[in-house]
Protein backbone atom coordinates (compact mmCIF):
# COMPACT_ATOMS: atom_id res chain seq x y z
CA UNK A 1 0.00 0.00 0.00
CA UNK A 2 1.28 3.58 -1.05
CA UNK A 3 0.55 6.36 0.57
CA UNK A 4 0.46 9.53 -0.52
CA UNK A 5 2.65 12.39 1.01
CA UNK A 6 3.47 15.64 1.28
CA UNK A 7 6.62 16.25 -1.20
CA UNK A 8 8.51 18.45 2.24
CA UNK A 9 8.41 15.04 3.90
CA UNK A 10 9.53 12.99 1.05
CA UNK A 11 12.90 15.54 0.78
CA UNK A 12 13.12 15.56 4.00
CA UNK A 13 13.73 11.40 4.04
CA UNK A 14 15.98 11.63 0.74
CA UNK A 15 18.20 13.81 3.54
CA UNK A 16 18.29 10.83 6.38
CA UNK A 17 18.66 8.50 3.59
CA UNK A 18 21.91 10.57 2.13
CA UNK A 19 22.70 10.11 5.57
CA UNK A 20 22.75 6.83 5.95
CA UNK A 21 19.48 6.52 8.06
CA UNK A 22 15.40 5.63 7.42
CA UNK A 23 12.58 7.79 8.35
CA UNK A 24 9.13 6.37 8.66
CA UNK A 25 5.55 7.90 9.33
CA UNK A 26 3.82 6.39 12.36
CA UNK A 27 0.65 6.53 14.37
CA UNK A 28 -2.65 7.93 13.58
CA UNK A 29 -1.70 9.45 9.84
CA UNK A 30 -0.72 6.21 8.66
CA UNK A 31 -4.04 4.46 10.42
CA UNK A 32 -6.59 7.24 9.05
CA UNK A 33 -4.86 6.64 5.62
CA UNK A 34 -5.60 2.93 5.91
CA UNK A 35 -9.34 3.70 7.05
CA UNK A 36 -9.60 6.62 3.85
CA UNK A 37 -10.34 9.45 6.01
CA UNK A 38 -8.99 12.92 7.49
CA UNK A 39 -5.36 12.73 8.28
CA UNK A 40 -3.82 13.66 11.31
CA UNK A 41 -0.89 15.41 12.29
CA UNK A 42 2.04 13.75 10.72
CA UNK A 43 4.29 11.94 13.44
CA UNK A 44 7.77 10.71 12.20
CA UNK A 45 10.33 8.55 13.42
CA UNK A 46 13.49 6.61 12.72
CA UNK A 47 16.57 5.40 14.29
CA UNK A 48 18.96 8.21 14.37
CA UNK A 49 19.02 9.83 17.43
CA UNK A 50 17.89 13.39 17.72
CA UNK A 51 20.76 15.25 18.56
CA UNK A 52 22.33 13.56 15.81
CA UNK A 53 19.18 14.50 13.17
CA UNK A 54 19.53 18.00 14.63
CA UNK A 55 23.27 17.92 13.22
CA UNK A 56 22.53 16.92 10.15
CA UNK A 57 19.72 19.24 9.13
CA UNK A 58 21.75 22.65 10.08
CA UNK A 59 22.17 24.50 6.72
CA UNK A 60 18.90 22.77 4.83
CA UNK A 61 15.90 23.57 4.06
CA UNK A 62 14.61 22.27 7.81
CA UNK A 63 14.78 23.63 11.39
CA UNK A 64 14.74 21.99 14.32
CA UNK A 65 13.52 22.64 18.12
CA UNK A 66 13.87 20.65 20.97
CA UNK A 67 10.54 19.09 22.35
CA UNK A 68 11.81 16.34 25.16
CA UNK A 69 15.28 15.25 25.24
CA UNK A 70 14.29 12.71 27.75
CA UNK A 71 11.64 11.07 24.95
CA UNK A 72 14.07 11.98 22.12
CA UNK A 73 11.25 14.27 20.02
CA UNK A 74 12.09 17.38 18.16
CA UNK A 75 9.95 19.36 15.79
CA UNK A 76 10.90 19.33 12.28
CA UNK A 77 9.59 22.55 10.35
CA UNK A 78 10.27 23.16 6.54
CA UNK A 79 11.80 26.36 6.33
CA UNK A 80 9.73 26.80 2.71
CA UNK A 81 6.51 25.63 3.49
CA UNK A 82 5.94 25.96 7.04
CA UNK A 83 4.81 22.53 7.52
CA UNK A 84 6.03 20.71 11.20
CA UNK A 85 6.75 17.38 11.78
CA UNK A 86 7.18 16.23 15.25
CA UNK A 87 9.98 13.28 14.88
CA UNK A 88 11.10 10.49 17.52
CA UNK A 89 13.98 8.40 18.14
CA UNK A 90 13.27 5.06 18.64
CA UNK A 91 13.46 3.84 22.07
CA UNK A 92 12.36 1.25 24.54
CA UNK A 93 10.76 2.48 27.52
CA UNK A 94 10.45 0.63 31.54
CA UNK A 95 7.93 1.41 33.94
CA UNK A 96 7.40 1.67 37.45
CA UNK A 97 4.39 -0.26 39.00
CA UNK A 98 0.82 1.87 39.50
CA UNK A 99 0.29 2.87 35.48
CA UNK A 100 1.47 6.57 36.48
CA UNK A 101 2.42 7.24 32.73
CA UNK A 102 5.56 8.68 32.64
CA UNK A 103 8.53 6.16 31.92
CA UNK A 104 10.81 5.53 34.86
CA UNK A 105 13.78 4.41 31.92
CA UNK A 106 14.08 5.44 28.36
CA UNK A 107 16.81 3.78 25.95
CA UNK A 108 17.40 5.29 22.47
CA UNK A 109 17.51 2.17 20.11
CA UNK A 110 18.29 1.51 16.40
CA UNK A 111 15.82 -1.37 16.16
CA UNK A 112 12.15 -0.34 15.01
CA UNK A 113 11.19 -4.34 16.31
CA UNK A 114 12.54 -2.93 19.86
CA UNK A 115 10.42 0.50 18.99
CA UNK A 116 6.93 -0.83 18.19
CA UNK A 117 6.82 -2.70 21.72
CA UNK A 118 6.48 0.25 23.65
CA UNK A 119 3.49 1.54 21.23
CA UNK A 120 -0.09 0.98 22.48
CA UNK A 121 -2.11 0.01 20.24
CA UNK A 122 -1.56 -2.30 17.10
CA UNK A 123 -3.60 0.37 14.83
CA UNK A 124 -1.27 3.25 16.03
CA UNK A 125 2.08 0.95 15.35
CA UNK A 126 2.08 0.57 11.57
CA UNK A 127 4.90 2.61 10.61
CA UNK A 128 5.97 3.79 6.68
CA UNK A 129 8.74 3.30 4.68
CA UNK A 130 9.31 6.96 2.93
CA UNK A 131 11.92 5.93 1.09
CA UNK A 132 10.63 2.27 0.04
CA UNK A 133 7.10 3.27 0.00
CA UNK A 134 5.55 0.33 1.80
CA UNK A 135 3.69 -0.27 5.31
CA UNK A 136 6.13 -1.68 8.18
CA UNK A 137 3.56 -3.92 10.12
CA UNK A 138 4.96 -6.00 13.02
CA UNK A 139 1.73 -6.26 14.79
CA UNK A 140 -0.84 -7.33 12.50
CA UNK A 141 -2.28 -3.57 12.88
CA UNK A 142 -3.14 -3.50 9.36
CA UNK A 143 -5.49 -6.69 9.72
CA UNK A 144 -6.80 -4.47 12.99
CA UNK A 145 -7.02 -1.48 11.51
CA UNK A 146 -8.99 -2.90 8.19
CA UNK A 147 -11.50 -5.18 11.25
CA UNK A 148 -11.96 -1.94 13.26
CA UNK A 149 -10.78 -3.69 15.63
CA UNK A 150 -8.46 -2.30 19.21
CA UNK A 151 -6.06 -4.62 20.27
CA UNK A 152 -2.79 -3.64 22.72
CA UNK A 153 0.29 -4.34 20.44
CA UNK A 154 2.28 -5.63 23.65
CA UNK A 155 0.34 -8.15 26.80
CA UNK A 156 -2.69 -6.14 27.28
CA UNK A 157 -2.53 -6.32 31.12
CA UNK A 158 1.43 -4.89 30.57
CA UNK A 159 0.27 -2.27 28.78
CA UNK A 160 -1.67 -0.73 31.52
CA UNK A 161 0.82 -1.66 34.19
CA UNK A 162 3.00 0.58 32.21
CA UNK A 163 0.19 3.57 31.48
CA UNK A 164 -2.56 3.37 33.20
CA UNK A 165 -4.13 6.69 31.06
CA UNK A 166 -4.30 3.72 28.15
CA UNK A 167 -7.28 2.74 29.68
CA UNK A 168 -9.16 5.77 28.84
CA UNK A 169 -7.56 5.78 25.70
CA UNK A 170 -8.18 2.68 24.58
CA UNK A 171 -11.98 3.76 25.37
CA UNK A 172 -11.41 7.48 23.89
CA UNK A 173 -10.07 5.65 20.46
CA UNK A 174 -13.35 2.98 20.02
CA UNK A 175 -15.60 6.40 20.44
CA UNK A 176 -13.65 8.36 17.92
CA UNK A 177 -12.98 5.67 15.37
CA UNK A 178 -16.02 3.68 15.91
CA UNK A 179 -13.84 0.61 16.65
CA UNK A 180 -14.74 -2.53 18.51
CA UNK A 181 -11.91 -3.51 22.08
CA UNK A 182 -10.79 -6.69 21.51
CA UNK A 183 -11.98 -9.26 23.86
CA UNK A 184 -8.38 -9.89 26.10
CA UNK A 185 -7.94 -6.17 26.05
CA UNK A 186 -11.43 -5.10 27.36
CA UNK A 187 -10.64 -7.99 30.57
CA UNK A 188 -7.11 -6.48 30.83
CA UNK A 189 -8.92 -2.75 31.36
CA UNK A 190 -11.03 -3.86 33.86
CA UNK A 191 -8.74 -6.08 35.42
CA UNK A 192 -6.20 -2.99 35.71
CA UNK A 193 -8.86 -0.83 36.43
CA UNK A 194 -6.89 0.50 39.74
CA UNK A 195 -4.02 1.80 37.67
CA UNK A 196 -6.42 4.97 36.68
CA UNK A 197 -6.09 6.07 40.66
CA UNK A 198 -2.46 7.85 39.87
CA UNK A 199 -3.64 9.64 36.61
CA UNK A 200 -4.03 13.15 37.68
CA UNK A 201 -7.27 15.17 37.02
CA UNK A 202 -6.26 17.12 34.34
CA UNK A 203 -5.45 13.98 32.23
CA UNK A 204 -8.88 12.68 32.66
CA UNK A 205 -10.59 15.81 31.63
CA UNK A 206 -9.03 15.59 28.27
CA UNK A 207 -9.87 12.08 27.40
CA UNK A 208 -13.33 12.24 29.02
CA UNK A 209 -14.41 15.55 27.41
CA UNK A 210 -12.89 14.19 23.71
CA UNK A 211 -15.16 11.09 24.87
CA UNK A 212 -18.40 13.39 25.17
CA UNK A 213 -17.64 14.58 21.69
CA UNK A 214 -16.16 11.87 19.96
CA UNK A 215 -18.55 12.06 16.92
CA UNK A 216 -17.04 14.68 16.50
CA UNK A 217 -14.14 14.04 15.48
CA UNK A 218 -13.66 12.84 12.49
CA UNK A 219 -16.38 13.87 9.69
CA UNK A 220 -16.02 10.43 7.09
CA UNK A 221 -17.43 8.63 10.74
CA UNK A 222 -19.76 10.72 12.66
CA UNK A 223 -21.98 8.17 14.54
CA UNK A 224 -23.84 10.17 17.27
CA UNK A 225 -24.31 6.87 19.12
CA UNK A 226 -20.68 6.69 19.89
CA UNK A 227 -20.31 8.88 23.02
CA UNK A 228 -23.24 6.95 24.55
CA UNK A 229 -20.60 4.04 23.71
CA UNK A 230 -17.93 5.13 25.94
CA UNK A 231 -19.91 6.43 28.75
CA UNK A 232 -21.36 2.94 28.91
CA UNK A 233 -17.95 1.13 28.39
CA UNK A 234 -16.87 3.93 31.75
CA UNK A 235 -19.55 2.23 33.27
CA UNK A 236 -18.85 -1.20 32.78
CA UNK A 237 -15.06 -1.20 33.80
CA UNK A 238 -15.62 0.41 36.91
CA UNK A 239 -13.93 4.29 35.62
CA UNK A 240 -16.21 6.76 37.52
CA UNK A 241 -14.81 6.02 41.11
CA UNK A 242 -11.33 7.57 39.86
CA UNK A 243 -12.40 9.98 37.57
CA UNK A 244 -15.16 11.58 40.22
CA UNK A 245 -12.73 10.97 43.20
CA UNK A 246 -14.31 14.13 45.42
CA UNK A 247 -17.65 12.15 45.25
CA UNK A 248 -16.12 9.19 45.43
CA UNK A 249 -14.50 9.79 48.78
CA UNK A 250 -17.68 9.63 50.44
CA UNK A 251 -19.69 6.95 48.34
CA UNK A 252 -16.72 4.63 47.41
CA UNK A 253 -16.01 4.16 43.89
CA UNK A 254 -17.78 0.15 43.57
CA UNK A 255 -21.12 2.07 44.80
CA UNK A 256 -20.86 5.13 42.55
CA UNK A 257 -20.09 2.82 39.58
CA UNK A 258 -22.29 0.84 40.14
CA UNK A 259 -25.44 3.34 40.34
CA UNK A 260 -24.16 4.54 37.19
CA UNK A 261 -25.02 1.22 35.46
CA UNK A 262 -29.04 2.59 35.70
CA UNK A 263 -30.36 3.44 32.30
CA UNK A 264 -29.96 6.94 32.80
CA UNK A 265 -27.85 7.49 29.14
CA UNK A 266 -31.29 7.86 26.93
CA UNK A 267 -31.23 12.08 27.43
CA UNK A 268 -27.56 12.43 26.85
CA UNK A 269 -28.04 10.43 23.74
CA UNK A 270 -30.66 12.34 22.63
CA UNK A 271 -29.01 15.82 23.87
CA UNK A 272 -27.78 18.24 21.17
CA UNK A 273 -23.94 19.33 21.13
CA UNK A 274 -24.06 22.46 23.04
CA UNK A 275 -26.25 20.53 25.93
CA UNK A 276 -24.06 17.12 26.37
CA UNK A 277 -21.98 18.49 29.25
CA UNK A 278 -24.86 19.88 30.64
CA UNK A 279 -26.73 16.80 30.25
CA UNK A 280 -23.88 14.44 31.55
CA UNK A 281 -23.70 16.13 35.04
CA UNK A 282 -27.38 16.50 35.32
CA UNK A 283 -27.81 12.45 34.92
CA UNK A 284 -24.60 11.85 37.16
CA UNK A 285 -25.87 13.37 39.85
CA UNK A 286 -29.92 11.91 39.59
CA UNK A 287 -28.91 8.15 39.11
CA UNK A 288 -26.53 8.86 42.69
CA UNK A 289 -29.32 10.86 44.50
CA UNK A 290 -27.86 13.92 44.81
CA UNK A 291 -29.32 17.44 45.26
CA UNK A 292 -28.27 19.38 42.23
CA UNK A 293 -26.20 21.85 44.00
CA UNK A 294 -23.29 24.53 42.48
CA UNK A 295 -20.96 22.46 45.22
CA UNK A 296 -22.08 19.07 43.93
CA UNK A 297 -21.85 20.08 40.37
CA UNK A 298 -18.55 21.27 40.98
CA UNK A 299 -17.63 17.62 42.35
CA UNK A 300 -18.48 16.43 38.85
CA UNK A 301 -16.65 19.26 36.87
CA UNK A 302 -14.55 21.13 38.42
CA UNK A 303 -10.91 20.73 39.65
CA UNK A 304 -11.95 17.05 41.33
CA UNK A 305 -13.57 16.09 38.50
CA UNK A 306 -13.31 17.12 34.85
CA UNK A 307 -11.74 20.07 35.32
CA UNK A 308 -13.48 22.24 33.29
CA UNK A 309 -13.20 26.35 33.80
CA UNK A 310 -14.09 28.13 36.38
CA UNK A 311 -16.33 29.94 34.00
CA UNK A 312 -17.46 26.79 32.59
CA UNK A 313 -18.57 25.22 35.46
CA UNK A 314 -20.10 28.71 36.40
CA UNK A 315 -22.41 28.36 33.32
CA UNK A 316 -22.82 25.13 34.48
CA UNK A 317 -24.28 25.74 37.45
CA UNK A 318 -26.86 28.32 36.18
CA UNK A 319 -28.20 25.66 33.75
CA UNK A 320 -28.33 22.66 36.29
CA UNK A 321 -29.79 24.96 38.97
CA UNK A 322 -32.07 26.79 36.86
CA UNK A 323 -33.28 23.53 35.52
CA UNK A 324 -34.22 22.61 39.41
CA UNK A 325 -36.00 25.47 39.82
CA UNK A 326 -38.24 25.06 36.75
CA UNK A 327 -39.68 22.13 38.20
CA UNK A 328 -40.72 23.78 41.07
CA UNK A 329 -41.61 26.71 39.26
CA UNK A 330 -45.05 28.43 40.47
CA UNK A 331 -47.50 29.97 37.44
CA UNK A 332 -46.67 33.84 38.28
CA UNK A 333 -43.29 33.51 39.03
CA UNK A 334 -42.40 33.12 35.03
CA UNK A 335 -41.25 36.87 35.09
CA UNK A 336 -39.12 36.48 38.23
CA UNK A 337 -37.41 33.80 36.70
CA UNK A 338 -36.69 34.81 33.72
CA UNK A 339 -35.03 38.12 35.01
CA UNK A 340 -32.63 35.82 37.56
CA UNK A 341 -31.67 34.42 34.10
CA UNK A 342 -31.12 36.44 31.71
CA UNK A 343 -28.06 35.66 30.84
CA UNK A 344 -28.81 32.49 30.23
CA UNK A 345 -32.03 31.93 29.48
CA UNK A 346 -32.33 31.31 26.01
CA UNK A 347 -29.13 28.29 26.53
CA UNK A 348 -31.60 26.95 29.51
CA UNK A 349 -34.70 26.50 28.25
CA UNK A 350 -33.53 25.25 25.19
CA UNK A 351 -31.72 22.84 27.82
CA UNK A 352 -34.93 22.56 29.77
CA UNK A 353 -37.04 21.34 26.12
CA UNK A 354 -35.02 18.32 26.60
CA UNK A 355 -36.48 17.30 29.98
CA UNK A 356 -40.46 19.33 28.59
CA UNK A 357 -39.90 21.63 31.03
CA UNK A 358 -39.85 25.51 30.74
CA UNK A 359 -42.92 25.79 28.56
CA UNK A 360 -44.53 28.83 30.48
CA UNK A 361 -41.21 30.71 30.66
CA UNK A 362 -41.01 30.31 27.08
CA UNK A 363 -44.33 31.70 26.74
CA UNK A 364 -43.72 34.23 29.11
CA UNK A 365 -40.66 35.25 27.95
CA UNK A 366 -41.86 35.65 23.74
CA UNK A 367 -44.89 37.77 25.46
CA UNK A 368 -42.41 40.33 27.62
CA UNK A 369 -39.98 40.21 24.45
CA UNK A 370 -43.11 41.74 22.26
CA UNK A 371 -44.08 44.14 25.19
CA UNK A 372 -40.59 45.86 25.21
CA UNK A 373 -40.48 44.37 28.77
CA UNK A 374 -37.08 45.49 30.37
CA UNK A 375 -35.30 42.17 30.86
CA UNK A 376 -31.57 43.90 31.86
CA UNK A 377 -30.26 46.92 33.85
CA UNK A 378 -29.17 49.02 30.55
CA UNK A 379 -32.82 48.36 29.16
CA UNK A 380 -34.33 50.99 31.72
CA UNK A 381 -35.06 54.38 31.29
CA UNK A 382 -32.81 55.04 34.73
CA UNK A 383 -29.09 54.75 35.24
CA UNK A 384 -26.60 56.04 37.32
CA UNK A 385 -26.39 59.54 36.31
CA UNK A 386 -29.94 60.18 37.22
CA UNK A 387 -29.87 58.44 40.46
CA UNK A 388 -26.78 61.03 41.51
CA UNK A 389 -29.20 64.05 39.93
CA UNK A 390 -32.47 63.16 41.92
CA UNK A 391 -31.17 60.67 44.89
CA UNK A 392 -27.96 62.28 45.97
CA UNK A 393 -28.99 60.45 49.70
CA UNK A 394 -28.23 56.52 48.29
CA UNK A 395 -24.56 55.19 48.02
CA UNK A 396 -23.13 54.75 44.98
CA UNK A 397 -22.37 51.26 46.29
CA UNK A 398 -26.19 50.54 46.33
CA UNK A 399 -26.95 51.84 42.90
CA UNK A 400 -27.34 48.31 41.67
CA UNK A 401 -29.11 46.69 44.32
CA UNK A 402 -31.53 49.94 43.84
CA UNK A 403 -31.71 49.54 39.85
CA UNK A 404 -32.05 45.44 40.22
CA UNK A 405 -35.53 46.41 42.59
CA UNK A 406 -36.29 48.77 39.57
CA UNK A 407 -36.06 46.25 37.31
CA UNK A 408 -38.28 43.56 39.00
CA UNK A 409 -41.00 46.10 39.57
CA UNK A 410 -40.79 46.79 35.38
CA UNK A 411 -40.87 43.16 35.12
CA UNK A 412 -44.73 43.75 36.93
CA UNK A 413 -45.26 47.00 35.61
CA UNK A 414 -44.10 47.06 32.62
CA UNK A 415 -45.22 50.78 32.12
CA UNK A 416 -43.13 52.04 34.95
CA UNK A 417 -40.05 52.14 32.51
CA UNK A 418 -40.13 55.29 31.40
CA UNK A 419 -37.36 57.64 33.44
CA UNK A 420 -40.41 60.15 35.02
CA UNK A 421 -41.79 57.55 36.07
CA UNK A 422 -39.10 55.42 37.37
CA UNK A 423 -37.83 58.63 39.23
CA UNK A 424 -41.46 58.94 40.65
CA UNK A 425 -41.71 55.21 42.00
CA UNK A 426 -38.39 55.73 43.56
CA UNK A 427 -39.28 58.62 45.36
CA UNK A 428 -42.53 56.29 46.36
CA UNK A 429 -40.53 53.88 47.60
CA UNK A 430 -37.97 56.12 50.09
CA UNK A 431 -40.52 57.41 52.08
Amino acid sequence: MELKLQQTLIDLAKIFEQNGSKLFVVGGFVRNAILGFCETDTDICGPMRFDLVQKMLKNTPFSTKLVNKNLGTLHIKSKITNEEFEYTTFRTESYTQGGIHTPEKIVFVDDIKKDVKRRDFSCNAIYYDISENKLVDLCSGLLDTKMHILRTVDVPTKTFDDDGLRILRLIRMCCELDFDIEQDTMAAAIEKIDNLKDISQQRFNKEIVAILFSDYKYQAIKNPHCPTKGIKILCEIGAFGYIFREISFHMGKDALNSKLTKPWLHNFAAAPVLHRISVFCYEILKALDLEITKKNINAILGENGLVLSKKEVSLQAKLLCGLEELKALELGQESLFIQKYFDVITRLLDFARIFGLGQNVRTRLNIMKADGVPMEIKDLKINGQDLIKNFPNIAKTNYSKVLNELLSDCLILPELNTKQNLIRHLKGKQK
